[in-house]
This record gives C-alpha cells, structure tokens and sequence, in this order.
C-alpha cells in the first residue's frame, strides 16, 4: 500500500484525490496542501481529506506526492519531493522552463537510487491511442486538432503548453526521429500569450505533422489523423475511440479497434502505483516530459523569432 499526498487542491487536484480513492488495492490518502489556506474551508468536496498546514509535512507523512499546482511551481515541488525521496508523479508540462526541466532530469539521472518520476500525460491513457498503439504505426503525415472554448484556469502559460503539448508527446511516440524543421503561427486573443497556434514539424524521415490547438473556440475538439501508406487511422481523444481505414489494390477495409471503457486518469494514478510497486520504469519518463517541452519550447521560440 502507497502512502499518497496531493500538492495542489484544485479543479484537478480533486479530481485526482476521487481517483485516488477509488483504487483502495494501491493507495491511502494522507492529505492534501494547498499554498490557499482557504480552499480546504469554501469547498465540501475536500471534507473527507485531512488538510496539511505545510508542504513539508504532507511531504514527510507520505511514500508518493502527486503534483497538481500550477505549472509555475512544479519545480519549486519537485526539488522538495525528490530531495527527499519520495516518488512523484507530475503534472504536465513536467515544468515551466526548459532549463529546470533539465535540471531535474540531470539530477533524478545521477541518483544512485533514486524513487520513481512519472510525468502526467493523460493521453497515452486515452482508450483511442491505447487501442492502435501497438500496432505497428509509422505515419509520414500526422494531422492534429486540440480545440476548447476559453477557460481561465490554464492560461499561465501559452496554448503550446496548455493543449498542443498533449500532441507533442504523442507526435514523439510515433515518429522517433530527428526534427529538421518546425515553422509555427499563433495569436494572443484573451491572454498574455497565444491562445491559438499552428505549427507544422517535418521530421528527418520526411514525415511531417501538423497540429493546431485552441483555447477559444465555440466547441471542443481532441481528434488526430495518422496517414502511412497502407492505412488512414482517426483518433478522437474526446469520443476515445478510433478507426482504421487498411487500403489495398483491391479494397478498403475498415476496422474498429476494441473500445477500452475506463478513466483514463484512474488508469494513470493505476500506471504510477504499479511502477513504483513493481519498480519499473513508468509510462511517461522524465525523459519523455523533458523532450515534449523541449519540442514545446522550440515551437514557442519560433513563434516569437516570427514578425508580428
């Protein structure tokens, strides 16, 4: 049984204390912390958890800490966690800067031992990618639409971070190859950094994605269309389910994958608990969080090189 504590009691923070509580089998609650020392008293949801008056304290009383806070403090978190031990599972984008981000890869790699890091990219929980996943895919063109109406909550950082990076990650799971050229747009419209952007990454392959992410649209959408030569595949993240369009000389034929039903952020905190019980390697890397930002902050870099 893992002891767990949530930093960050939030929208997602408990969302993420009722998944942690329907998986009794691998988890006890300790706590939570957030730096509001109101929140626990204006919400009800939080009743049933016991509120920590210091992120030291939630630190020390539990085996795993689960960061939910802003982006912004992941790092300052993330140096207490593994300072001491603990396992730790952090949200996405794993932090604000490419620079920390690669410190705390630099440092978690050089530990002699060291507790497991799992980076929270939803995602590759999603029943839609884990239905065609293995499936022998390499795609030469990836088209991609991430799209939400405006919401407050997020924008501390640009849509790159908020939404495409989900994208990101997957686009380098199915294209393992060198990026030679990225070429992006992107507008600010209700906040201080874009809310809306496209960027296309041609990879040394020659295969090219192309994704557009959205924080001000009028409906949501979370679809990706992968095109190889023997097959079209769809995936809508939204819906989480997939098809796949096999082609040949003589016909087309059309397969729906097994549809998985689970929650894919239960499914998540499951992967976090099995890796640090089993020890092994999680999902999602430090490694694959610190290659998603730095795709993520390559893409930002060329918007801002473009003029305005």
């Amino acid at each position: 049984m893992i002891t767990v504590g949530v930093i960050g009691a939030g929208h997602l923070g408990k969302l993420i204390l009722k998944q942690l509580n329907e998986l009794p089998e691998w988890f006890t609650v300790a706590g939570y912390y957030d730096n509001d020392p109101q929140i626990g008293e204006s919400s009800s949801d939080l009743s049933q958890w016991t509120s920590f008056n210091h992120a030291d304290s939630l630190i020390e009383a539990s085996d795993a800490i689960i960061l939910s806070v802003p982006t912004s403090f992941h790092y300052f978190y993330a140096k207490q966690v593994l300072s001491r031990d603990k396992h730790l599972f952090i949200e996405k984008p794993i932090t604000d800067t490419l620079e920390e981000a690669i410190f705390l890869k630099n440092w978690f790699n050089d530990k002699q031992t060291y507790p497991i890091v799992q980076v929270g990219h939803i995602e590759r929980f999603n029943p839609a990618w884990l239905s065609v996943k293995d499936l022998g895919l390499h795609p030469m063109f990836i088209e991609v639409h991430r799209l939400a109406p405006f919401n407050a909550r997020g924008t501390d950082v640009s849509v790159i971070l908020d939404l495409m990076i989900h994208d990101l990650d997957l686009i380098l799971q199915l294209i393992p190859f060198e990026i030679i050229d990225i070429r992006a747009n992107g507008v600010a419209i209700l906040s201080a950094t874009p809310d809306i952007a496209n960027a296309r990454i041609e990879f040394a392959n020659g295969a090219v994605a192309n994704v557009t992410s959205s924080r001000i649209s009028m409906k949501k959408m979370r679809k990706m269309r992968l095109f190889q030569p023997d097959a079209y595949i769809s995936m809508d993240f939204l819906e989480k389910k997939s098809q796949i369009f096999s082609l040949s000389s003589l016909h087309t034929e059309i397969e729906m994958p097994v549809f998985l039903h689970h929650n894919a952020l239960k499914e998540e905190l499951r992967s976090f608990a099995e890796a640090i019980f089993y020890k092994k390697q999680p999902v999602v890397t430090v490694n694959d969080g610190v290659k998603a930002l730095q795709l993520a902050q390559q893409i930002i870099d060329n918007l801002k090189s473009r003029p305005t």
